[in-house]
């Protein structure tokens, strides 16, 4: 992939798999290493649900949850009745709210008990048939046949991760990614060398422009990727810029895109499904689809949507901090807080809900602005530098000088 002007240009060329890497690990491995095993929730939660076939076992938890609870449910409306004492039943006024009340109640219950009795045996049932299949006969071959499978898994995760590095220039370039132009490359480049000597780096990631509409900037292993539509929202204003080239430069160096290829490498299988039944339902766009294709694929949903999800998030939250973090070591806070305040709706769509609470990728945006607060220094609300309207317009490209770190 073109990374550079043929012509001449100062940015990395990514020749090898692992050019564009950070120079501080001392080789390639040592860097993918660090990456892959930085998020252990996240690989943990992918190996169980794998490796223990976790949405099999949702299957048959279901599937018992249905029988037990309606086995629950109608022998509590024909039985509950008849454990009430006969002179509790001749009262006039309470014998028959009992003879009323105890069908539905004991129902009630009944469906609940067993439900959730069905829903755990279920579930455990399935997880120690599992277990007695491997530990039964011998427990010490079935403890290595068992730690063999999650080698492999792991094995796949890695062979995965290696692939999304070492073929990363033309996947960003089957996406739409182009180098920058000549205007481009002399209003940014000086921006991202200034902040990783800022913030220490030896060296920096070749930065690409993706002409989508949408404001979007994201950190890869080998690149650092910006939208048109980013730059354009703050009319290509320098300290805006390098706010958010530090924040992802903090995700660069740490390896956050490795660990995340990790994860998903490691789940492999069943994020091939979440993400094809996900594609079928955008790609057809039909209530009937959507139904079928959930009632089809639903145990993957739930396992990738509510366990490995939510377990990835836990670090993934973290890893935002970190990089907010960033703009603050290399002076540009308010860069970095002129973006969070002005697009906080596309971070964050509200938090109602498990999938929306505990599975949410980003913080909460208010108190990722606090966290760049300056010490002794007023912030308050309405925030004047999050205004709705942006300032330029796609065709002005002439930007203000920077404002010196403040």
């Amino acid at each position: 992939m073109d990374c550079a002007d043929p012509a001449a240009s100062s940015q990395p060329r990514p020749s090898t798999v692992t050019a564009g890497r950070p120079r501080h690990f001392p080789s390639g491995w040592a860097w993918l290493s660090a990456g892959m095993w930085r998020n252990w929730r996240g690989i943990a939660g992918a190996l169980v649900a794998t490796c223990l076939g976790l949405p099999v076992a949702i299957v048959v938890a279901a599937g018992a949850a249905l029988l037990l609870g309606a086995f629950g449910l109608f022998g509590g409306v024909f039985d509950g009745p008849e454990r009430v004492p006969g002179p509790l039943r001749d009262l006039p006024l309470l014998g028959s709210a009992l003879e009323t009340f105890l069908p539905l109640s004991s129902g009630l219950v009944g469906g609940l008990v067993g439900a959730l009795a069905g829903l755990v045996l279920g579930f455990l049932g399935t997880v120690l048939l599992f277990g007695g299949f491997w530990f039964a006969d011998d427990p010490v071959a079935g403890l290595g046949s068992f730690l063999g499978i999650v080698a492999v898994d792991l094995l796949i995760a890695a062979v995965y991760t290696g692939y999304r590095v070492a073929f990363e220039p033309w996947l960003l370039r089957a996406t739409g990614a182009r180098r920058l132009s000549r205007r481009e490359r002399e209003l940014i480049l000086p921006i991202v060398r200034d902040c990783a000597g800022r913030m220490g780096l030896e060296n920096h990631p070749p930065i690409l422009v993706d002409d989508d509409r949408a404001p979007n900037a994201i950190a890869y292993p080998r690149h650092l990727v910006i939208s048109r539509g980013l730059l354009a929202e703050f009319g290509y204003h320098p300290e805006v810029i390098a706010g958010v080239v530090s924040h992802l430069l903090v995700h660069w160096r740490n390896g956050d895109p490795i660990s995340a290829a990790f994860v998903r490498g490691a789940a492999l299988p069943l994020y091939l499904v979440h993400g094809w039944a996900g594609w079928a339902g955008r790609r057809v766009n039909h209530p009937l689809v959507s139904l079928v294709t959930w009632v089809v694929f639903w145990p993957v949903l739930l396992t990738v949507n509510q366990v490995i999800m939510p377990l990835q998030a836990v670090d993934v939250r973290r890893a935002e901090y970190r990089a907010d973090q960033g703009a603050v070591l290399a002076g540009h806070r308010d860069g970095l807080r002129r973006v969070l305040g002005r697009l906080r709706h596309s971070f964050e769509t509200g938090r109602n809900g498990w999938a929306a609470a505990v599975g949410a990728t980003h913080p909460p945006n208010e108190l990722r602005l606090e966290r760049l607060e300056e010490p002794g220094r007023r912030y308050p609300l309405p925030d004047p530098r999050a205004a709705a309207e942006p300032e330029h317009r796609d065709d002005q490209v002439a930007a203000p000088p920077v404002e010196a770190g403040r």
